[in-house]
């Protein structure tokens, strides 16, 4: 079962005096898509396209896409929006400067809304899929608008001028093309919704002579008149999903008041007000046995949300402060949300409604449940799931929340958090491998430091510890490494094991920590004169402890999981040893080319009031660096050293993350850019020490994918 689609653009009776309600109510009106059962939707801001301003329109049935409108940098233009876990990708224009989405397809594919045509002299339909943006045209006239798509998008229902502009007609565009509606015997007509398969279409038209405008509804047998309740005016805003039910409201005898009414093929039901002169319709339950609006109480004295059933108009009540306006219902009705004004204040909060707890502020709701609320932060609900447990709308600042009360997690938590905080949490991988970049570029950069006579043996103590800074990284790294070797005479081999940790800080507070053994074998191979190979490889196991950490009604919250992460890595040196000298100091050029990979096993999170489950993710790494090594003797037995190296990273992005916000919605997210190129820097100083040698190494590097500097230390001694 759905949620009925809402009315686009629907005209609203003015109830006296009462100007601010009608913009309020439109507002909503005009941002509510359908969902599927146990889904949930938002509407909000979602950043801009480069410029200052935006705004959401309506969202998918699973809430992975939402669309709306955005500024493009600079400000001079705006451009029609699709969003989705990636991010905001723009959907262009048909040629002008301007363009909005009004609506998407059940499933996220489609798109529809208005945008200018070349040179901005007409708004024209369209239609939005993966081909790009297509021009719905119109009656041959200069302007049409598209104001609602079925569920899988074949539909489109709207509105077009016909030549000249003489009139505005409804219009039903199929990829047959845009067919006219007709009218009620007038000029004018307008289509505000539709079934979910787009056989049933619902609106308004003028009659004969043009003296009243009408609702109606419209099928293949052609459009019928829904007549009104007295009055010369009616217009339907919602239709049930199957097009049974067509709800919206009419002037009643006299067009003494408008009034909700609730049409089926028995006739137009007046459902009456809470006391007052008007009410109006804004939303109904899937079978079409509930509707939900606002009316005015006795005398006009305040505006009341209302849920009507069989069994009448009921007064669902306010926040204490007189007035209230529903705007969503639940699949089965047992749900209504929408906003009140609050107790001494001249705010509006987002409000939920159920037959046991009555209307409650969203905040009070989520506090119910055992969720810390830091305070009313909350400003409109603009949809509510199936099951009356997700609700969604906007908070003071302008940001989409989403707020959900089961056993999966309780909370409220706007889009641009859950975003920030899935991206955040796919370093897992990353982390992994960075500790494991520390084993090859730290404690084994200079692999012929382990170099021993022939048919001698070797042994190591190393150890490195860092920062990994870079970028919005905020973290620490390090190693501790055995390792024993014999040179064989062709070639030496060796042989080491060790321990790795890495942290990373992440946004809102979460963070990434793994730890992990390695086994590392390399073989060092003389080529001929002082040129040396380097051959190697390794292999790491461990556990990634990922916090996921977000906002929860205004209070840090996280999700937590701690899936295994492994890795390997080959590596490929060549070292010209001592190829030249100048004043004191040798010179040795080295070329090294390494790939790793590491992957994150599938997991799902626990606590928090938010958890998702994430698919398994490997990340890879393939980097080339090219460098220069140089000592330089000192008096007393001891040698300065240093490096300057030059890095390249083939791979342009990470790898991609995807899975499911448990009981809302699939997410797919880019990986992030790579830096590719990079410095480092290193400074050392090696001697004798306890009947070994001993080093001392700083390393810095200017950006890249790597740590931004870290300490290696390491003794040996050969037997």
């Amino acid at each position: 079962m759905q949620i009925t689609q809402r009315t686009r653009r629907q005209p609203i009776a003015p109830l006296p005096s009462r100007r601010k309600l009608v913009a309020v109510v439109l507002l909503l009106a005009f941002v509510m898509p359908q969902l599927p059962l146990a889904q949930a939707q938002g509407i909000t801001e979602l950043g801009t396209l480069g410029g200052t301003y935006s705004s959401a329109t309506a969202v998918s049935a699973d809430g992975a896409v939402v669309v709306g409108a955005a500024d493009m940098a600079g400000n001079t233009a705006r451009h029609a929006f699709r969003w989705t876990s990636a991010g905001m990708a723009d959907l262009g224009t048909l040629g002008g400067t301007y363009s909005s989405a009004n609506a998407v397809s059940a499933d996220g594919t489609v798109v529809v809304g208005t945008s200018y045509t070349a040179g901005d002299v007409a708004y024209h339909a369209f239609r939005w899929s993966r081909a790009g943006m297509a021009d719905l045209g119109t009656f041959g006239g200069t302007t049409s608008f598209a104001n609602a798509a079925s569920s899988n998008g074949a539909v489109v229902v709207g509105a077009a001028y016909t030549a000249g502009d003489a009139a505005l007609r409804a219009f039903r565009w199929t990829s047959a093309g845009m067919v006219d509606l007709g009218t009620l015997g007038g000029t004018a007509s307008y289509a505000t919704a539709m079934s979910n398969d787009g056989a049933v279409v619902v609106g308004a038209a003028d009659t004969a002579g043009n003296t009243a405008r009408h609702a109606f509804r419209w099928t293949s047998a052609g459009m019928a008149d829904l007549g009104t309740l007295g009055g010369t005016t009616s217009s339907a805003n919602a239709v049930s999903a199957n097009g049974a039910v067509v709800v919206g409201g009419a002037n009643i005898v006299g067009d003494a008041g408008y009034h909700a009414f609730r049409w089926t093929m028995a006739g137009m039901t007046d459902l009456g007000t809470l006391g007052g002169s008007s009410s109006n319709t804004f939303a109904v339950s899937a079978d079409g046995a509930v509707v939900v609006g606002s009316s005015y109480t006795a005398g006009d004295a305040e505006y009341h949300a209302y849920r009507w059933s069989s069994a009448g108009m009921s007064d669902l009540g306010t926040l204490g402060a007189g007035n209230s306006i529903a705007v969503a219902v639940s699949a089965d009705g047992g749900v209504v949300v929408g906003t009140a004004y609050t107790i001494g204040s001249n705010a509006f909060r987002a409000f939920r409604w159920s037959s046991s707890a009555g209307m409650q502020s969203v905040e009070d709701w989520l506090r119910g449940a055992g969720v810390t609320v830091a305070g009313d932060i909350t400003s409109s609900a603009a949809a509510v799931s199936s099951d009356g447990s997700v609700v969604a709308g906007e908070l003071d600042n302008g940001r989409a929340f989403i707020a959900r009360v089961s056993s999966i997690g309780s909370g409220l938590i706007t889009l641009a958090d859950l975003q920030a905080g899935l991206a955040g949490t796919a370093t897992g991988g990353s982390t992994a491998l960075a500790s494991t970049n520390l084993l090859i570029n730290g404690a084994h950069s200079h692999p012929l430091s382990h170099r021993v006579a022939a048919s001698q043996n070797t042994f190591w103590l190393a150890g490195d510890w860092g920062r990994d800074d870079h970028g919005s990284r905020d973290g620490h790294l390090g190693l501790a490494e055995v390792g024993v070797g014999r040179n064989f005479g062709p070639a030496q081999l060796n042989l080491a094991v060790g321990q790795t940790w890495a942290n990373q800080n992440l946004a809102l507070n979460g963070s990434a920590q793994t730890d992990g053994s390695y086994l590392q074998v390399e073989a060092l191979i003389p080529i001929a004169g002082t040129l040396w190979a380097t051959l190697g490889g390794y292999g790491h196991w461990g556990t990634a402890n990922l916090k996921r950490g977000y906002g929860n009604a205004g209070s840090p919250d996280a999700s937590t999981a701690s899936p295994d992460v492994n890795s390997r890595g080959l590596r490929a040196r060549l070292d010209w040893e001592n190829a030249w000298r100048f004043a004191k100091i040798n010179f040795a050029p080295y070329a090294d080319l390494s790939y790793a990979e590491s992957k994150l096993d599938a997991y799902t999170e626990t606590g928090g009031g938010f958890p998702a489950r994430f698919n398994s993710r490997k990340e890879k790494v393939t980097e080339l660096r090219i460098g220069l090594n140089a000592a330089s003797a000192l008096d007393n037995g001891m040698r300065l050293l240093g490096t300057l190296e030059a890095a390249h990273r083939f791979e342009q992005s990470g790898a991609r993350t995807s899975g499911e916000v448990i009981g809302l919605f699939g997410f797919n997210l880019d990986g992030h850019k790579n830096q590719r190129n990079w410095l480092r820097a290193g400074a050392g100083v090696e001697g004798k020490l306890a009947d070994g040698m001993a080093s001392l190494w700083l390393n810095a590097t200017t950006k890249g994918e790597t740590p931004s500097a870290w300490l290696a230390a390491s003794w040996q001694k050969a037997f």
